[in-house]
């Protein structure tokens, strides 16, 4: 699937016709049927419009976020699990102070089983 495509769909599924997403977005129509119509593609600054249009993220338009808010990386043994991606999801909402506190905790863990597996 591609970035148009993409785009089409869900404003389709929102129920919005091409022009109110460009106006929403500040975008001249006419660049936003060439988006959907695979003519061009948008830049960063663009797509972060559009996903704050869409209410979903850049990921989910580049088609790298199923509606779950999976993460879906091609390469398989990049693939996140289930668990993996609730981890993911919690991390992203915590504040900066507490995202700090999880990753000490985290590499704690981590030094404590490299301990354990090196029989230290």
């Amino acid at each position: 699937m591609n970035i148009g495509t993409n785009i089409k769909q869900i404003r389709l599924s929102l129920g919005k016709t091409q022009k109110e997403i460009a106006e929403q977005g500040g975008f001249r129509q006419g660049i936003y049927a060439n988006w959907e119509n695979n003519r061009f593609v948008p830049g960063a600054d663009s797509l972060i419009k559009l996903a704050d249009c869409f209410g979903c993220s850049v990921d989910y338009i580049l088609g790298r976020e199923s509606e779950d808010g999976t993460i879906i990386i091609n390469s398989s043994a990049n693939t996140l699990n289930a668990e993996e991606n609730l981890v993911i999801k919690k991390f992203r909402i915590l504040n900066k102070r507490r995202k700090e506190l999880a990753i000490c905790y985290l590499n704690g863990l981590y030094d404590g089983q490299l301990k354990d597996n090196i029989g230290g």
